[in-house]
């Protein structure tokens, strides 16, 4: 067990302020998703990244403003890279959302990392957590509605509904398999894709 620490310890020489603090983001990043959000402690993260509980300190206050920084960070990749501008558009766009879903990236980490429950008591346990996750899901229904709306002009999706509605009721059903997958039902996320986007389909012209 001692050896794997070991092998596992990131020993790094000095280093700028700004690499240090990422240094310590990937270090949280990937220890979350090895054992969850409350497995590893800050002392568990410094070593990691082969630094010192001083260094954590100079860049973030306590716990709760080091999960900002790497909410903050796998947050907004994980969204730019499934919410990315294609020609695919919506559709394109969903069956991204859901191939993450299936692989244990969206919204949460792979097998073994944060679950929902975690994540949920980070939330009512700290008000800051919570306003910044309802910020990324507040982005990620902002960013799917310009899908949905841009789908509704060139008349591929349904323009009886409202594009912000269409697209909170999307990220809620995408996170609600998801969720429903990772307690062990037996949900088929990959197969479902195309239902949710016949949902919005434009019906074709008679």
């Amino acid at each position: 067990m001692a050896s794997a620490k070991k092998r596992k310890t990131r020993r790094r020489g000095p280093q700028s302020k700004e690499a240090t603090r990422e240094a310590l983001i990937a270090s949280g990043i990937e220890l979350f998703a090895e054992r969850g959000l409350d497995g590893p402690s800050l002392d568990d993260i410094c070593a990691h990244a082969g630094l010192t509980r001083g260094a954590f300190y100079v860049h973030f206050e306590d716990r709760d403003d080091f999960l900002l920084a790497v909410m903050d960070k796998v947050g907004a990749e994980l969204l730019d890279e499934l919410l990315a501008r294609g020609s695919g558009g919506f559709a394109e766009a969903v069956q991204r959302f859901v191939e993450a879903s299936a692989s244990g990236r969206y919204p949460l980490m792979p097998k073994g990392g944060i679950r929902p429950y975690q994540l949920l008591d980070a939330c009512a346990r700290s008000p800051i957590i919570r306003e910044r996750y309802m910020g990324l899901v507040g982005s990620s229904v902002a960013r799917v509605a310009e899908l949905i709306a841009e789908g509704q002009g060139a008349g591929i999706l349904r323009k009886d509904v409202r594009a912000e509605s269409a697209a909170t009721l999307t990220i809620a059903v995408i996170v609600g398999l998801q969720t429903l997958a990772d307690l062990g039902m037996d949900v088929p996320l990959e197969s479902l894709a195309p239902e949710v986007i016949a949902l919005l389909a434009a019906p074709p012209p008679r």
